[in-house]
């Protein structure tokens, strides 16, 4: 789909079941932002690079689920 995987830290509701011992990963869900988790958080919902972050995270998905 054209994208790069990335590695990052953040706190994001995946440190649950890593805390537990379970793997757990976060999907981007496309666009851009900033200001996270504060007063002046921001998104641009543009459709195109929101419909390609879904496509990537349903793709994820469907993938992981014919894995097992």
């Amino acid at each position: 789909m054209g994208l790069e995987p990335s590695l990052g830290f953040a706190s994001t509701d995946a440190n649950v079941p890593i805390s537990l011992g379970i793997p757990a990963i976060t999907i981007d869900s496309g666009g851009s932002g900033g200001g996270a988790h504060s007063p002046a958080e921001w998104i641009d919902v543009a459709k195109a690079e929101s419909v390609h972050g879904t496509q990537t995270a349903l793709l994820v998905l469907l993938s992981a689920a014919g894995a097992g």
